[in-house]
């Protein structure tokens, strides 16, 4: 309850207590972003990208067979223009040869693309890796 005294607002009594609740919570949340963030800073500190290929999925297309990858970067540090390479072997000899170029995969995250082989995948070793990458 607001009392007018003189012109000025008095605030009468104490805060409810929804609003200690109210302080206490954001208290504990701004703490909580501050702790990760310098953690992060002070703790996670690759200096380069770890880039891993994994094959989703591989269908037909009028084109040829398409492959859905994935490029995963299990580091902190980003890449840009990571060449993706993929390969098709039959008993030890390659027998297709693609690449593709993914502009940007940030550290903890994921990327995908696709490549296109003339050749069918199926039954055969398919090989997705990441060749090459630039520090933007």
């Amino acid at each position: 309850m607001t009392k007018i005294s003189n012109g000025k607002n008095l605030e009468a009594g104490e805060p409810h207590w929804i609003e200690w609740v109210t302080g206490v919570v954001s208290a504990v949340i701004v703490l909580g972003v501050i702790a990760w963030i310098g953690k992060d800073a002070l703790v996670d500190r690759d200096s380069s990208p770890n880039l891993v290929g994994v094959v989703l999925q591989t269908e037909k297309r009028d084109g040829g067979f398409q492959v859905l990858f994935e490029i995963r970067n299990d580091s902190s540090a980003t890449a840009s223009q990571v060449a993706v390479h993929g390969e098709i072997r039959e008993q030890g000899s390659v027998l297709e040869n693609v690449e593709t170029v993914l502009d940007y995969v940030p550290g903890h995250s994921k990327a995908k693309g696709g490549l296109i082989f003339q050749q069918d995948p199926t039954g055969k070793t398919l090989t997705v890796r990441a060749s090459s990458f630039d520090e933007p």
